[in-house]
């Protein structure tokens, strides 16, 4: 605090480097983490669509596993 006889000395005012806009920073967070989130499910569904599009014979090592879950994609027609 300053007295009558002294004159108040004024630090030109910086940003703060560390202030963050919350909501900003939240609506991104949020927005990434769906895309990333969308992103892992289409993953995970085109690879198990292409499993099943595959032809039988095909020896790739993804639809040997699906061979062995999927009994109409067996060699001769398979079934239940």
């Amino acid at each position: 605090m300053a007295t009558p006889t002294q004159t108040p000395t004024t630090a030109p005012e910086e940003p703060d480097p560390f202030y963050y806009d919350y909501d900003t920073v939240q609506t991104v967070g949020m927005t990434l983490a769906t895309i990333l989130f969308l992103l892992g499910i289409l993953i995970i569904v085109s690879k198990k669509v292409k499993c099943r599009k595959a032809d039988s014979r095909s020896e790739s090592p993804t639809c040997k596993s699906c061979k062995s879950e999927l009994p109409s994609s067996a060699p001769g027609g398979g079934g239940v």
